[in-house]
């Protein structure tokens, strides 16, 4: 019997094989906006180190401690510190000179503090205020002023709002990698995301999605201190009172309804804190989650290795006693056992190939050529899945976010050229195949009008030619428009890279042509249409045009046409068969 992956051994390509199986309900159900994500520190690995912003706090009570001057108010906060970290003074007292880096018991004082930051952060300084330990001795602000860029875990979260796929998401983090991903892949488009820290912005205008930062967030802070300081939760006795804290209860409200109304999706979350299980009781109060679900995805999935302490809360918590009837089932059906980055890549890619699939259908199917449609949807999801395949840290690295930011480019860039004939005006930004959930995508009548449905069928025809080995597939050579959405070449010996372009209309490849993207004369440009197929000129074959004057004979660029080829072919091993003499490579 093969062992089952753990959460740091399963592949990305493994995740999508669990999205068609056993978790087959709960990745439709994120797919058409049914759960919210639940985020925590877990996803924000290039934040400021909790072991770091806990040795900041340790030395900035250490070196006052030992200063007369300050000593009498400092020295009982240090002694506190050491008694939480399971150290008695007089075996360190030697040391208090020097930087908790060189003490040899510094490794044991942070693992132990690690697991009670929040008692760190609620020692107390006489006559300051109570966040003292976090806005002055840690200096929160000044921890979070260089934020690394979005990791992986942020750009998929982006991309799944832009998608409209999730429209909820409540966080513990302080950071902003979030918004800044949201930021960057909108390209800066207003009103994107909805971000609430204060109560009063539940108010304000609704976004594509909407953020709920229940203990506060370091940017808000830091730019409007009187407004949003007082917000930053992280203490023990602010954990414990924001149940019932009234600058919390609008927050409160607002959290317990999501946890009430969306499944839950958690990711990076341990819902250790007392707060957030509070939160969890009140919503099964309201309207308790049913427990089995099936066919329904269950209530609770968790992004992890297994199933931890407060997680396990949660779901009793939520199934009462059919919690009780078999434990091991509710752990089984809700635990994915893989880390957020692999999931959040998943459903990414599990969701932009079956938006694909579902337009190949709506443009096909009233041609009378579904079948052609549903013989290419296999086809989608292997090039998906060898996609997928690709989805791995770069050599020396521990993350995919170069995979990530690689995919984004590249994808925007092939839809960008598509769409409009053009780059991208951010490459940095991320092209939208459609904001509407695959359950109402037949209503999104833009998306079809742009013909997405065909460049579905273009995608399928140059993967089953990858299959056959008729050609290869690879990344444009350069940055340049002339360099196509990507590179094809022939599997037999000597075979030319040509660039290839993939195009909606012809309106597009003459605006590619005039930006002088085909100046090689060695392109390859696949129409969505048949518009171009219309224009050539006499003695001009459908796929091909002849050379300009003065070249009299030579074969130039090579356009194939989709709608021609549709027209013309009944069944998807013909229109395959043509597809690929018409390319010729």
């Amino acid at each position: 019997m093969a062992l089952i992956p753990t959460a740091n051994d399963i592949q990305v390509r493994e995740v999508l094989t669990k999205f068609e199986a056993e978790f087959a309900a709960v990745a439709t159900a994120i797919e058409n906006g049914e759960f919210a994500l639940w985020i925590g520190s877990g996803i924000s690995r290039e934040a400021p180190k909790l072991g770091d912003l806990i040795e900041r706090a340790f030395d900035f009570i250490r070196t006052r401690a030992i200063d007369a001057a300050t000593a009498d108010d400092y020295m009982p906060a240090l002694e506190e510190a050491l008694a939480l970290a399971e150290v008695n003074p007089v075996d360190v007292e030697p040391q208090f000179g020097q930087p908790l880096a060189t003490w040899p018991q510094r490794p044991a004082i942070i693992e132990r503090l690690w697991n009670k930051y929040s008692r760190v952060l609620d020692i107390r300084i006489a006559g300051t205020a109570a966040d003292f330990i976090l806005w002055d001795a840690i200096d929160i602000r000044q921890a979070f002023s260089h934020p690394a860029p979005p990791a992986a875990e942020h750009l998929c979260i982006a991309i799944l709002i832009l998608e409209g796929a999730v429209r909820s998401l409540a966080s513990a983090n302080w950071d902003g990698f979030i918004e800044a991903a949201v930021a960057r892949l909108s390209n800066n488009l207003p009103g994107v995301l909805q971000v609430v820290v204060d109560p009063n912005q539940l108010r304000g205008p609704a976004g594509n999605a909407r953020l709920l930062k229940f203990h506060g967030c370091i940017v808000h802070a830091e730019r409007e201190p009187a407004v949003f300081r007082r917000f930053l939760t992280g203490s023990y006795t602010q954990i414990m009172g924001w149940p019932e804290n009234a600058d919390f209860a609008a927050m409160r409200n607002a959290v317990v309804a999501l946890a009430t109304e969306q499944k839950t999706l958690v990711l990076g979350l341990s819902i250790q804190d007392n707060n957030l299980q509070t939160l969890f009781a009140r919503a099964r109060a309201i309207h308790a989650w049913p427990w089995p679900c099936a066919p329904a995805a269950p209530a609770h999935v968790f992004c992890e290795n297994q199933i931890q302490q407060g997680q396990r809360d949660v779901l009793k918590l939520s199934y009462g006693e059919a919690y009780n009837n078999n434990p091991a089932a509710v752990h089984e059906a809700t635990l994915l056992r893989a880390w957020g980055e692999k999931v959040l890549i998943a459903l990414v890619l599990k969701l932009v190939a079956g938006k694909l699939s579902r337009f190949m259908e709506l443009a096909l199917a009233p041609m009378g050529k579904g079948m052609i449609a549903a013989a290419f949807a296999p086809l989608l999801t292997a090039l998906r899945n060898d996609i997928a395949e690709l989805a791995v840290p770069d050599p020396g690295a521990h993350n995919r976010t170069n995979f990530t930011n690689r995919s984004i480019g590249l994808w925007s860039r092939m839809l960008s050229i598509y769409r409009s004939g053009v780059l991208p005006v951010n490459p940095d930004a991320y092209e939208t195949l459609s904001s509407f959930t695959p359950n109402l995508i037949a209503a999104d009548q833009n998306a079809q009008a742009m013909g997405l449905g065909r460049l579905g069928v273009a995608l399928s025809l140059l993967q089953h030619g990858r299959e056959a080995g008729v050609w290869e597939l690879h990344p444009p050579a350069s940055n340049d428009l002339a360099s196509g959405a990507m590179t094809a070449r022939p599997s037999r010996p000597g075979g030319t890279d040509r660039p290839l372009f993939l195009v909606k209309s012809a309106t597009e490849a003459i605006s590619l042509k005039s930006q002088g993207a085909f100046a090689n004369d060695n392109a390859i440009i696949v129409h969505a249409d048949d518009a171009w197929h219309h224009m050539v000129s006499g003695g001009a074959t459908s796929r091909r045009v002849r050379g300009a004057p003065g070249r009299t004979g030579r074969i130039q660029d090579t356009h194939v046409s989709l709608g021609n080829l549709l027209s013309r072919c009944a069944d998807a091993p013909t229109l395959q068969q043509e597809f690929v003499a018409g390319i010729m490579l």
